[in-house]
């Protein structure tokens, strides 16, 4: 127990300082952002803009979803443009267009290169020229700037208005409604208002620096943007840090022995029992399973939609763009993934809770049905929301029952806040079981495990809390500070943290590994993955607006985040030794493959791909394009999905009768498997991957905004890519709809519910 109030203490002096660091990062963020001017005037002083248009246009652009389609500021979507970047070279266009005028009579296209570069060097001397005068809180824009303000308006309208070019979007999505955090005016000028404010803040030198706010972000020679000192100097020592990281990592691991260590004999184990009474709560978990199911079928359907208008802006020749445009079936997709992967979850805890106390708490099942409704309603109801805000249904509050505008924190606050209590309710209906459990002092080492099982759960609904401190006005980097919170700290995170403590939970359940081992090994896996994760984050901060001590911090931390990831390769090998050397009737057969499968997505997608992505000299060009894609679909199918499922399958093995387990329904399962590795590696490797480097190459040929047009997609080899893209989705498509049956089937074979189940065994080593 000496060994455990070392480790315990470490991991709280780690807590409490990437914590420390990361809080005080945030005050120099929000000390630091960029100013969002109470008016924009011309030279003499004329009103061409005004804040409260400025924060009209901003909910324009989050109540139609827009973050589910484009990106600001290089967050969100990768299929349509980034506002921020097309619409800096835009601006810069009309610019140019005006001293060609003003000088040349002519158009700045028909100039000799001589003259075009003349006018190029004058304005990005220009607009990097911060005319912002924090007294009056007003910002000057020359004659020059407002002629290219004029030529964005323009775009615009022609973009969002009679013929848009938007793929994937209907006509006059945009309505001239004046809406909660709206103005009176029109509403495309508007959200260019709120677009020329990114294209502003991303070229204009903060005060008494020589890089914008955004360090120098987006990538765009005419603007002046080119890549900082900074990001390639850390770029360079992260990689170092690296080296360093892994080497003192090995050398802890092997000196004290922080693996989990299997009992001796577990490849002759005694005859496992999947036949043991279940109770009524958890026999209700059953339906859990079966909407986590559905969900994530159509979740992965509305990918297979999305992938569509990549090839054309209709489905088949049928308007779908009109009932599903593609804003609506990303915002559905993104949530569904947190849903079901949330309620595998919730369902699993709500299974083992009788199981670690012996008993069923009073009442336990009604409490549970009144989790399943809540969640039926949670789901149903904010994806109702966010389909009539975006089709411009639902208007006066949309904020708060439509779509909330910023990604992965799509539903809205009243959808939002019911969500967080029903994560609460499952708390509480856990802590009816593992309170008393954990009380019992007859095994200390059962205790102490399953007080990092239960510390790991409450932290699921504490940290998704941070979505309640955005609100639709809140200045964009205060929002995306928090924002990430909920992405990577909350997902990549405590997702990661649970799902570790849960593996070890449950292997210590089948009795292959010794208590004291795991519980070692779980400590010091938390210390790697919150030590390092923690601050890890600070690589989304680096174009955003932020301070640029992110460049530093984010930097050396994510690539720190590599380490404990790759580490689970390790575990993935022993989970393989485990399904390999287990007698035939082993049932857990598989569980083990999906948590194989597990640990090489994390070393893989979460690992490799993130460390690929994460270096800012890398960063800089690639944010937002499909490498960014292909780290996502291989961190979140391949480790968070394929353990939802192998926690699922547990469960399921127990709560039906065995003669439901034949031959062929394990056949099938190792099937599902292995269709669903191969088609989320075809999709990640054979086309993601090649798309992202032929993005990036463009990106550095061209400037980031011309990689991140539709066009790009459209050209010949993309084009190609993308439809080849089909077949892995269709293999991975098929895996799900396998487990879909499996699960079907399963819910008329489950068992009956019993009064008495079996008791607790307390004599785990």
């Amino acid at each position: 127990m000496q060994v455990y109030k070392r480790l315990n203490r470490t991991l709280l002096w780690v807590l409490v300082i990437a914590f420390s660091i990361l809080i005080a990062g945030g005050f120099l963020i929000f000390k630091n952002e960029a100013p969002r001017p109470s008016k924009m005037v011309d030279e003499s002083g004329t009103t061409i803009v005004t804040k409260k248009q400025l924060l009209s246009g901003q909910a324009v652009y989050e109540k139609y979803g827009l973050t589910d389609y484009g990106s600001y500021l290089g967050n969100g979507t990768y299929f349509g443009p980034d506002y921020t970047a097309q619409s800096l070279h835009v601006y810069i266009q009309g610019m140019q267009n005006y001293y060609a005028q003003k000088q040349y009579k002519t158009n700045f296209k028909d100039l000799s290169v001589e003259k075009q570069s003349g006018i190029k060097g004058r304005v990005k001397h220009e607009i990097r020229k911060n005319r912002y005068n924090s007294k009056t809180d007003q910002l000057v824009l020359t004659t020059a700037q407002v002629a290219g303000v004029n030529h964005l308006t323009k775009h615009y309208r022609h973009e969002f208005r009679n013929n848009p070019h938007e793929a994937g979007l209907p006509e006059n999505m945009i309505h001239n409604n004046t809406d909660d955090f709206m103005q009176n005016g029109d509403k495309i000028d508007q959200l260019t208002y709120f677009f020329f404010w990114g294209a502003w803040l991303s070229s204009t030198n903060r005060p008494h620096q020589t890089y914008s706010y955004t360090n120098n972000w987006p990538y765009d020679l005419d603007a002046g943007n080119i890549m900082t000192s900074e990001a390639m100097v850390w770029t360079a020592l992260s990689v170092a840090v690296l080296v360093a990281g892994v080497g003192v990592v090995i050398y802890f691991y092997k000196k004290y022995h922080f693996d989990m260590q299997f009992n001796e004999s577990y490849a002759d184990i005694p005859e496992i029992r999947t036949d043991e009474p279940i109770s009524n709560s958890q026999r209700k978990t059953a339906k859990f399973f079966l909407i986590v199911m559905m969900m994530f079928l159509v979740q992965i359907l509305l990918g297979e939609l999305m992938s569509h208008y990549y090839v054309e802006d209709t489905f088949f020749g049928l308007p779908l763009q009109y009932i599903w445009p593609f804003n609506l079936a990303k915002t559905w997709h993104l949530q569904l993934v947190i849903f079901w992967i949330a309620t595998a979850w919730l369902a699993t805890g709500i299974y083992i809770t009788p199981r670690v106390l012996g008993r069923e708490p009073k009442r336990q099942g009604i409490l549970v049905d009144i989790l399943f409704w809540a969640l039926i309603i949670v789901v149903g109801g904010s994806m109702l929301g966010e389909w009539g805000s975006t089709l411009g249904f639902i208007n006066g509050k949309w904020w708060i029952f439509g779509h909330y505008g910023w990604e992965y924190a799509e539903m809205g606050k009243f959808w939002q806040i019911l969500f967080i209590i029903g994560m609460f309710l499952w708390i509480f209906i856990m802590l009816r079981g593992f309170v008393p459990a954990i009380k019992i002092k007859k095994n200390l080492h059962r205790s102490r495990l399953l007080q990092l099982l239960i510390i790991g759960s409450i932290a699921i609904p504490a940290f998704y809390l941070a979505s309640l401190f955005i609100l639709p006005n809140s200045h964009v980097t205060f929002a995306d500070y928090w924002r990430w919170w909920i992405v990577h700290l909350w997902v990549e995170g405590i997702f990661e943290s649970f799902a570790v403590i849960l593996i070890g939970y449950l292997m210590v359940d089948m009795k292959l590994t010794t208590i004291k081992s795991t519980i070692r090994a779980l400590y010091f896996q938390l210390i790697l993955l919150l030590g390092t994760g923690v601050v890890g984050m600070g690589h989304h901060y680096f174009w955003e607006g932020d301070h640029s001590i992110w460049l530093a911090l984010g930097a050396c931390f994510s690539a720190l985040e590599v380490i404990p990831l790759c580490l689970l390769v390790w575990e993935a090998y022993t989970h393989y030794r485990v399904y390999k050397d287990s007698h035939k009737g082993f049932p857990y057969k598989g569980t083990f493959m999906f948590l194989v499968s597990t640990g090489l997505w994390n070393a893989l997608g979460a690992g490799a791909l993130g460390f690929l992505i994460n270096a800012p000299a890398i960063n800089y060009f690639e944010h937002g394009t499909q490498w960014t894609s292909a780290h996502a679909h291989a961190s979140m199918a391949g480790v968070y999905g394929f353990f939802s499922v192998a926690i699922m399958l547990f469960a399921i093995r127990h709560l039906t009768e065995t003669n439901f387990w034949t031959t062929k329904v394990e056949k099938w399962i190792k099937w599902a498997c292995i269709t669903m590795n191969v088609g989320l590696a075809g999709m990640v490797f054979v086309t993601l991957m090649p798309l992202g480097y032929l993005q990036l190459k463009d990106a550095l040929e061209n400037g980031y905004w011309h990689a991140r047009q539709i066009s790009f997609y459209r050209q010949p080899l993309e084009n190609g890519l993308t439809i080849a893209r089909s077949v892995p989705d269709i293999i991975f498509t098929a895996g799900v709809v396998i487990l879909l049956v499996i699960f079907f089937r399963a819910m008329f074979h489950l068992k009956k519910a019993s009064k008495e189940i079996n008791p607790v065994d307390y004599d785990i080593k």
